[in-house]
């Protein structure tokens, strides 16, 4: 059949489609030969073919396979000839993604048309999915991860004397080798740090106070928008690069990656009003060299601006930074905004310094009075010392800025570095901890040392905490959108107070009742919503407290803990939409008509600003709830998955045969070897990676 082609087109694909089927199904009797199916949870064949029919299944396999493919090559059959279409790595996503929705149609809603649910088995199911979908996320999220899955390949660039790089080395390989997989997050996350020992310094201030100016002189490179009216509208977070760069990461997943010089269209108010973009993160890369040694700046909204929704970000990030950086300007004192953000970042455990921006404007004795006299506020306010620092970036005031960083910023860096080397060390004994007490527990079948029963009641509270998270975003939602249609409550909450005061004539006074009205009940939604996350994760760490207390008794968390005071600062009503005048109609003043004839007034004069303040909140509180479960989700699965994972291995384990037992003693050994090694001497320096 040489020459031109014997099959037109529409031949061609019907050919190729049935020879890919009859491979396929070639393929299925293959994989029953070979007993693929026998990990399956739902077997379909008993083993009853002989080993002389196997072979001649293979053979005869074998042959039918040369001959289609002969065939399709000489009739020059398009895509023949073993041409694979499509990556392994895509098929495999796209099946998990009809996994994951296998098990979201496993959800208790999806069961109610079939009859009725008795509220444990809700729960029960609500709970296995929940620990199901945590599995596939987890798989997909390490399979898109790409090379920063090869764990192995990123811990062989750090040296042989690295003593914690070692053991991590050991764990990566036990782990590995034993089939532990739900330790990799836990490993992945000392990897990250062991990686890139980063230091974040996050520069809080009013508008103006010249944030984006101090961080540009460190930087020593224009890179964020300077200007008088807010200028940051989201925390743009700026870390080393080889080259400059931008990454955006907007609500929905999506990322972009662009040029420096476009960072203004998503940093500002002026070209981003109250994140109209729906930007939830900033990522700068610049070879600046104040950077290069894992320092990252983070500038954030101005606090007390107009950009309300850039402050409710600001006071979301307090928490995550290392060290936070207050500036007020030499010439202004400060006020009590000032002040809250220092208690915030306190209550966060992170360090603080005052700086006073703009030195230039005062004289040398006057900077020392303003200086001394901040210093003397802070005291007085806060009761605990704050350290005040002046500074300059004018080119004549460079001393300043100078002396600053020596006496007070680098000691702090250095102290950084030695506490983050610490602390990754005494977490990599922790995870080794839990790794060894895993392999024993295969080691003796585990039932040995816990009672199934045990087992079962932990397996059961884990589950019924992953179900609660389930109802959390249910219940969370329902606050939120419960906030949207709290309209009519505002106006007659400030018609009451309107007519009580009698304010009928004061325009200002009616405004600022509103005013009042809109941030009670905003602000009592807020609080509603942050006490049942408080709640929720209560419920979440007293789960993973007594899977601890029972599976590793005295041991502590190898992974960011569950600790409630990690729900982070609710975001801040924004009322930039009401009105400054509200003005009322004599009528309103009449005996028995004020309150009532006041709310009228008020609904049509402000009522759709009022409706557009309740929606614009109830959006930020609602992506500020979904990034507060997120973050429990992810923190419950690091600590939970753990001990699920042991659970179901120990409830199902037989005897261990003596060469695995072999194994399972070596295994041990070499993480004890590795712990020893791993023992950081007095003096001590921090790991480095090779070239």
């Amino acid at each position: 059949m040489g020459g031109t082609a014997p099959f037109n087109e529409s031949q061609q694909r019907r050919i190729l489609a049935n020879a890919e089927y009859a491979d396929k199904l070639l393929a299925d009797i293959e994989n029953i030969l070979m007993g693929a199916e026998a990990g399956r949870l739902f077997r379909r064949h008993h083993p009853d073919v002989t080993p002389q029919q196997a072979r001649l299944v293979r053979s005869s396999i074998a042959q039918f396979r040369r001959q289609l493919g002969r065939f399709l090559e000489a009739a020059q059959v398009d895509g023949a000839g073993g041409r694979p279409r499509f990556g392994a790595l895509h098929s495999i996503l796209v099946t998990l993604a009809f996994v994951r929705i296998a098990v979201q149609e496993m959800a208790p809603e999806h069961l109610r048309d079939y009859g009725g649910l008795a509220p444990e088995a809700e729960e029960a199911l609500r709970g296995v999915t929940n620990q199901l979908e945590s599995l596939v996320a987890a798989l997909e999220s390490e399979l898109r991860s790409g090379t920063g899955a090869d764990l192995e390949g990123r811990l062989a660039r750090f040296g042989a004397g690295s003593d914690t790089a070692g053991l991590l080395r050991t764990l990566e390989k036990v782990i590995r080798e034993a089939d532990l997989t739900e330790f990799r997050p836990a490993l992945q996350r000392l990897v990250e740090k062991l990686e890139a020992p980063t230091f974040e310094l996050a520069v809080f201030g009013r508008v103006s106070s010249g944030k984006s100016s101090l961080l540009n002189r460190l930087l020593g490179m224009e890179v964020l928008p300077v200007g008088v009216t807010p200028v940051t509208a989201v925390p743009v977070r700026i870390q080393y690069g080889e080259e400059a760069g931008m990454t955006v990461y907007f609500a929905g997943g999506r990322v972009e990656r662009l040029g420096v010089e476009q960072l203004p269209l998503f940093a500002t108010e002026e070209l981003n009003p109250a994140n109209q973009r729906e930007v939830l993160r900033l990522v700068v890369r610049v070879p600046s060299p104040i950077l290069s040694n894992g320092l990252v700046f983070v500038d954030t909204p101005g606090l007390g601006s107009l950009a309300t929704s850039g402050a409710a970000e600001t006071l979301a990030y307090l928490p995550r930074c290392d060290l936070g950086l207050l500036l007020v300007t030499a010439v202004t004192p400060m006020n009590e905004e000032d002040l809250a953000t220092l208690d915030l970042l306190e209550r966060a455990s992170t360090p603080s310094m005052v700086l006073l921006s703009k030195a230039d404007l005062l004289n040398e004795r006057d900077l020392e009075r303003a200086r001394v006299y901040t210093a003397g506020v802070l005291a007085r306010e806060l009761g605990r010392e704050v350290p005040v620092a002046a500074v300059s970036v004018e080119e004549a005031h460079a001393g300043l800025l100078e002396e600053w960083q020596r006496t007070m910023l680098r000691p702090v860096l250095e102290r950084h570095r030695e506490l983050a080397a610490e602390s990754l060390e005494r977490k990599a004994r922790a995870l080794r901890a839990s790794v060894a007490a895993a392999l024993r527990g295969r080691l003796d079948g585990g039932r040995g040392r816990i009672p199934q029963a045990e087992l079962e009641r932990i397996e059961g509270a884990l589950r019924r905490a992953a179900a609660s998270l389930e109802s959390s975003r249910r219940e969370g939602m329902e606050m939120v959108d419960a906030l949207r249609g709290q309209g009519r409550r505002v106006l007659e909450l400030a018609a009451e107070r309107i007519a009580k005061k009698r304010l009928w004539g004061d325009r200002a006074a009616c405004a600022g009742e509103l005013r009042t009205a809109a941030l009670e009940v905003c602000s009592a939604a807020g609080e509603e919503v942050h006490h049942h996350l408080k709640q929720l994760c209560a419920v979440l760490s007293a789960a993973v407290e007594m899977a601890r207390h029972v599976m590793r008794p005295g041991a502590e968390a190898e992974g960011q803990g569950l600790e409630c005071t990690e729900v982070g600062a609710l975001p801040v009503p924004g009322l930039d939409m009401l009105p400054e005048e509200v003005r009322l109609p004599k009528l309103a003043e009449l005996p028995g008509a004020g309150s009532r004839i006041a709310a009228a007034a008020l609904e049509r004069r402000a009522g759709g600003a009022v409706w557009k303040t309740l929606e614009a909140y109830s959006r930020s509180l609602e992506a500020w709830m979904m990034r507060q479960l997120e973050a429990l989700q992810e923190r419950f699965d690091a600590e939970a998955g753990v001990f699920r994972a042991e659970i179901a291995r120990l409830l199902s384990a037989g005897e261990v045969e003596a060469e695995h037992q072999a194994r399972l003693e070596q295994w041990l050994e070499e993480l004890e070897r590795a712990e020893e090694a791993a023992r950081t001497p007095p003096g001590g320096v921090a790991v480095t990676p090779v070239g």
